[in-house]
């Protein structure tokens, strides 16, 4: 193997490490935090400006995670392609 190759590989690795990390954050934060929610009741993911509520970003946040696209979110949670964009950017930064 060449040191490109090997290189790629440790970066990919290192973006894996990064991303199994925050899944494991928020499955810790999922299991510490209350569970508040009655069983069968619909959480809302948006108010009634259509903005997102704090749940809805802990969702798309969490579809990130797991490797969404931008059209991916935008499609699934009903959320124009600037907003999920946004949202990418903010999630990115975190």
């Amino acid at each position: 193997m060449d040191q490109f190759r090997i290189a790629a590989i440790k970066n990919d690795l290192n973006v894996l490490k990064d991303a199994i990390a925050r899944l494991e954050s928020n499955l810790d934060a999922l299991l510490k935090g209350p569970l508040a929610i009655e069983e069968g009741k619909e959480i809302p993911l948006k108010r009634h400006d259509g903005r997102l509520t704090d749940a809805g970003i802990a969702a798309v946040n969490a579809a990130f995670d797991a490797g969404a696209t931008v059209t991916d979110v935008a499609r699934q949670f009903g959320i124009t392609a600037s907003a999920s964009s946004n949202r990418r950017q903010i999630w990115k930064s975190r």
